[in-house]
């Protein structure tokens, strides 16, 4: 399958050097087009805020406008079944687990009585809504969380170095990150870099068309709808499509 690519687009491996371990579902990792997605549309609101002029968010009730993204396209099974040329995020070096930590959280009753007109005596901290809370937080602890891709590299990193942090749980300061990097592959497989992680399994959500040229056995986890480009949780951009292998 041949991908649509603009000049300047080359394979290539984005790294994120962390600084501890970062906590996602499993068996996802963060999808690199939809943190280069995420970025756009923080600039585009904060030039909207800067402007004085109005921002429409995100609505199930519309079909969300595709991003221009600096990477390659692969057309899928065509029409509207494609989607970026980009792996998910893996880790590299990851320390074997489980790796558990623990957030917290308790209602602040002084703040709760200056928002409120009307309270009880009392708000319970062992029920309801605003109970206290000890929660676990499974994480993977890795030197490099890294990610396959087809695109402009300088447009890349220009994106990715203002994010400092990835992952759940980024206001509370979990999982920094040191460093970005961008490693170009210009010899490599540009499909493979588009689909698959190193190890050879499907790294991304595709359609089964995507896979349908290729000579070897590619692992998968299964089929199921699913988003396929960002935003992943909008029901327009969702699919039939394959899983990341697990």
């Amino acid at each position: 399958m041949t991908l649509q690519i603009a000049a300047g687009m080359v394979p290539l491996v984005v790294r994120a050097r962390m600084a501890g371990g970062v906590a996602h579902a499993v068996p996802w990792g963060i999808s690199l087009d939809g943190l280069l997605a995420s970025e756009i549309r923080e600039n585009t609101k904060a030039a909207a805020r800067e402007a004085g002029t109005d921002y429409e968010p995100y609505s199930f009730d519309t079909v969300p406008e595709d991003l221009d993204l600096p990477l390659a396209r692969c057309p899928g099974d065509g029409a509207d079944g494609w989607h970026w040329a980009a792996t998910f995020a893996y880790p590299e070096d990851d320390v074997p687990g489980p790796h558990v930590q623990y957030w917290s959280a308790r209602p602040d009753q002084h703040a709760l009585d200056q928002m409120s007109a009307k309270l009880p005596a009392l708000v319970s901290e062992r029920h309801g809504r605003y109970r206290s809370r000890v929660m676990p937080l499974p994480l993977t602890v890795c030197r490099d969380l890294a990610g396959r891709a087809v695109g402009d590299p300088a447009a890349i990193i220009e994106l990715l170095t203002p994010i400092v942090s990835i992952g759940k749980k980024r206001s509370a300061g979990h999982f920094h990150m040191l460093t970005w990097t961008v490693d170009e592959e210009p010899g490599a497989d540009r499909w493979e870099f588009a689909h698959r992680y190193p190890d050879g399994a499907l790294g991304r959500t595709a359609p089964h068309s995507c896979l349908a040229d290729t000579a070897t056995a590619v692992a998968t986890g299964g089929e199921a709808r699913m988003g396929l480009r960002p935003p992943y949780m909008h029901p327009a951009c969702r699919a039939q499509v394959l899983f990341l292998a697990t």
